[in-house]
C-alpha cells in the first residue's frame, strides 16, 4: 500500500511530503521488531500514522516519532497493541 507522510513527527528520516510503501503481509510472515518504522491506526481516532517501535512487551508495542519534539505518540495515546498495526514501512520513493 502506498502512503504519504504528514507532518513533522517523523523527520529527519520520513519527512512530510515523503511517499513510502507500506507492507501488510510483512507482519503476517516476521513479528515486528524494536526499530521498525511501522503504520498503525492512531487508537484516538483510527487515522493511519508512521511511527517507530521503540518497545515490544508481551506484544504491547510503544512506538514513538523519530522528532521527539513533534510527536504525537505512545507519550501521548499510550501502548498499542498488534491489531492496530497496519504494516511495515519498506521503501521510501
Amino acid at each position: 500500500m502506498r502512503f504519504v507522510v504528514y507532518g513533522n513527527s517523523m523527520e529527519p528520516t520520513y519527512p512530510s511530503g515523503s511517499k513510502i510503501f507500506v507492507s501488510k503481509l510483512f507482519y503476517k510472515l516476521i513479528k515486528p521488531k524494536v526499530g521498525d518504522a511501522i503504520v498503525l491506526k492512531d487508537p484516538r481516532d483510527g487515522r493511519l500514522i508512521l511511527k517507530r517501535v521503540k518497545s515490544i512487551k508481551k506484544n504491547i508495542f510503544r512506538v514513538e516519532g523519530d522528532n521527539h519534539r513533534s510527536s504525537t505518540d505512545s507519550r501521548v495515546f499510550g501502548e498499542i497493541n498488534k491489531e492496530h498495526i497496519i504494516g511495515k514501512a519498506i521503501l521510501k520513493y
